[in-house]
């Protein structure tokens, strides 16, 4: 049953075959009509096999190659850890191959096809300063014109060394640089130029192109240069450079405005009075903050042996003035302190300078306090409280010791005005003692507000240096990078703006 199914099959399949004839059967003489494309494709390829793709396409060994050679951004990422350069591009290559020529009126006006790129001859245009041994491309065709003109346009992804500088972080710039050339060939068999004026190619690709997240590109550059070697045998070399300005709006939200008003808070350090306890508290929580956003820093910035940020350095200048804040506001405090705990006077040198000549310059009034005591003890003094009772000798009167039953005796009254005269020295002595203490008082209250004074002055010279030494920081440390971004930004905005118009 199975033999007689197989011949059945057989027999049907002779039948169809006698029905259809081949397609070669079909056309005169046996042979397949071709295209004027495909005869020109076999013909182009049969000149390829017959003089190979090894050697240059040209006809005296003597001749240069002229390959125009240009790049069109897609994507940029920059590793700033391991300082590469990502891009992904298309490659556009153009030169001429001697022997790939024809006349279009032969084969139906056509003035190009295409081939693949592993049949032709491809000048050995290679990144110089790659980071990736395997320097992926996408295969593509390769494009030839009637003339010998071969333009070859593949996709490919670009890793390159790139040295980072991150001294105005997060306001920075970074240049990256990208060496093309040939790898074998000097310039004397291969010479390279410029497929476009800016080297780089944004307008043509610019639908294609992916906005960086965290960069801008501001100025793309190229320049044809030779590496060193006598005049024939140097390699031409064109170095293309990629100018990219960080975006810093999170940058800026989250380091550089805190930081701005952390350092505007420590003025109020010196604002509280010398004698509250939580100026030193306030100082230290400050002190924290500003470590906090120190290791933010440290984790946002890229880590470089080369550079540190500026922001870096003012955070640790910050921490270091509110170390110094700490120190004066104790040193103010004791200083303060200094009238209750002790009753050394203010040395004649540090009221000459801070009471007398810094405190009118600050506006600072001094011992105001002391004055009233003063003229207070210069009153009783004027009003005989304190009078030495040496100058009373008639204390003892005789009509006083007159009584009704006559006179006293001689000794009795000699006896009273010599216990009055023991009761004098008493007295005396208790008002000097009075009086030592009076002095004494009013010694320590005057030494009291003068310290106090001391203190109010030496608190409003060292808000008047910090308020300085901040404006001044700010001044040098961040408007250069700030304006250069700002002028770099509007110029890119303008650039864009020019860009969708037309």
């Amino acid at each position: 049953m199975v033999t007689i199914f197989w011949l059945v099959l057989l027999y049907s399949i002779a039948i169809k075959g006698q029905e259809f004839p081949s397609l070669a059967e079909s056309f005169p003489n046996g042979t397949l009509p071709l295209s004027d494309e495909k005869r020109l494709t076999q013909r182009l390829l049969t000149i390829l096999q017959t003089t190979g793709k090894e050697g240059r396409p040209v006809l005296n060994y003597s001749q240069s190659n002229s390959v125009k050679f240009g790049l069109g951004l897609i994507q940029i990422s920059l590793d700033e850890k391991e300082k590469i350069l990502i891009t992904s591009m298309w490659s556009q290559l153009k030169w001429k191959d001697f022997y790939l020529r024809w006349n279009p009126g032969d084969y139906g006006n056509i003035s190009q096809v295409r081939l693949e790129a592993d049949r032709v001859w491809i000048p050995d245009i290679m990144l110089y300063n790659t980071a990736d041994p395997k320097n992926a491309a996408r295969n593509a065709l390769v494009m030839v014109q009637y003339t010998g003109e071969l333009t070859w346009v593949p996709h490919q992804i670009f890793k390159s060394s790139c040295s980072i500088d991150v001294t105005n972080f997060p306001f920075d710039k970074q240049k990256c640089h990208m060496w093309f050339g040939s790898w074998t060939h000097s310039r004397r068999e291969i010479d390279i130029e410029l497929s476009f004026p800016e080297g780089i190619d944004l307008s043509t690709f610019q639908s294609d192109y992916k906005d960086s997240s965290e960069w801008d590109i501001v100025n793309p550059e190229a320049e044809k240069r030779y590496l060193p070697g006598n005049q024939t045998n140097a390699f031409a070399v064109i170095t293309f450079t990629l100018t990219m300005q960080r975006k810093v709006m999170f940058s800026t939200y989250i380091l550089t405005l805190p930081c701005v008003f952390l350092a505007l808070l420590t003025l109020v350090v010196f604002w509280l009075p010398p004698d509250r306890p939580d100026r030193t508290g306030l100082a230290m929580s400050l002190f924290a903050s500003f470590l906090v956003l120190l290791l933010i820093l440290v984790e946002a910035a890229p880590p470089t042996a080369s550079s540190v940020p500026t922001l870096g350095l003012y955070y640790c200048f910050n921490m270091v003035i509110i170390m110094v804040a700490i120190c004066l506001s104790s040193l103010v405090v004791n200083i303060h302190q200094c009238g209750n705990q002790s009753y050394k006077k203010v040395p004649t040198w540090a009221r000459k300078i801070l009471l007398q000549c810094l405190a009118r310059v600050l506006g600072i009034k001094c011992c105001s306090k002391c004055k009233p005591f003063q003229r207070r003890f210069a009153r009783r003094d004027t009003n005989g409280y304190t009078r030495d009772f040496t100058e009373c000798t008639n204390l003892l009167p005789k009509s006083t010791f007159k009584s009704a039953s006559g006179d006293i005796s001689t000794t009795s009254i000699y006896l009273l005005e010599c216990q009055l005269g023991e009761l004098r020295v008493t007295l005396n002595e208790i008002l000097k003692r009075i009086r030592l203490r009076e002095e004494e008082r009013l010694d320590q209250m005057e030494s009291f507000y003068q310290w106090k004074s001391v203190a109010k002055v030496l608190d409003r010279l060292f808000f008047i240096i910090y308020v300085g030494v901040i404006a001044v920081s700010l001044a040098v440390l961040f408007p250069k990078p700030m304006a250069s971004h700002i002028f770099s930004s509007s110029q890119t905005t303008k650039t864009a703006a020019g860009n969708n118009t037309n």
